[in-house]
């Protein structure tokens, strides 16, 4: 018998994340080279330095910005008027 249930079945990329976080140096380098075979899968770390920081949080109020201004109906309608309606496919 299936057990039906509305929890979500695949990880979250944070819940990813944290998982290879947890792992060993060496496991982590491992799992990099297996991914590293998969075509066009990679993992880098973000960019952390200072300026790049600015830049991200900047961006950040821009779009929050837009949003704000935007957002007079539902999020699904105003993404569909902002991004077209493939926004999330």
């Amino acid at each position: 018998m299936a057990i039906m249930t509305r929890r979500r079945t695949k990880p979250t990329y944070t819940q990813v994340l944290q998982a290879v976080r947890e792992l060993a140096p060496q496991d982590q380098r491992r799992l990099h080279d297996e991914l590293a075979k998969l075509s066009g899968v990679y993992l880098a770390q973000p960019n952390s330095n200072a300026a790049a920081i600015r830049r991200g949080r900047r961006l950040a109020k821009v779009v929050q910005g837009e949003l704000t201004t935007a957002l007079d109906g539902s999020l699904e309608e105003t993404m569909t008027r902002l991004r077209g309606q493939a926004w999330s496919s």
